[in-house]
């Protein structure tokens, strides 16, 4: 399992109303690992391919798990196993995200570099949140992700809208 546990930034938190005396406020993305795989998928050029995508349910979000094959680089099909998610007027939920491998690593990287721009842009004495870190599993063979799951430290004082879930991806085959 390659865990990324490190801590990047610590920044010494200034205390005042809602924030936690003696703690520290951390950002933590490996952006050169990361970087590093996303480089290596690309170079392989691989363009027909199959996964499964297993979403992690939370308070907000449907889990589910779902087989997508991708032909020329995108989603061609897909198919939910076991139980499809449903929209609140009836209709089954599309993947929302992750409809290829390229496309899982663009879309986590902007999530990321979002949550990180404001992630500093909010760290000022009302912020509840204390850290965010991004654990990371990577397949070592075909350098897509494996396991994704961000972590967030909200201030025991605070409630928080807290979506952050797990998703995993097994079952690769080239075509």
């Amino acid at each position: 399992m390659k865990y990324l546990l490190s801590v990047l930034f610590l920044i010494l938190c200034s205390c005042g109303t809602g924030c936690i005396e003696d703690s520290y406020l951390a950002f933590y993305f490996d952006e050169e690992e990361f970087k590093s795989e996303w480089n290596a998928w690309k170079s392989q050029d691989i363009e027909n391919y199959s996964f499964t995508l297993k979403e992690e349910q939370t308070v907000l979000t449907y889990g589910y798990e779902v087989a997508i094959i991708v032909k020329n680089s995108i989603m061609d099909s897909f198919e939910y196993i076991g139980k499809a998610p449903y929209n609140r007027d009836g209709s089954i939920i599309d993947p929302r995200y992750y409809t290829s491998i390229s496309d899982m690593y663009q879309q986590i990287y902007d999530m990321i570099k979002n949550e990180e721009l404001n992630f500093y842009l909010s760290n000022n004495t009302s912020s509840c949140l204390i850290s965010i870190r991004y654990e990371i599993e990577y397949n070592r063979e075909f350098h897509y992700i494996t396991r994704f799951k961000p972590i967030y430290e909200i201030d025991s004082g605070c409630v928080g809208d807290n979506t952050a879930h797990e998703v995993t991806v097994s079952d690769f085959s080239e075509n």
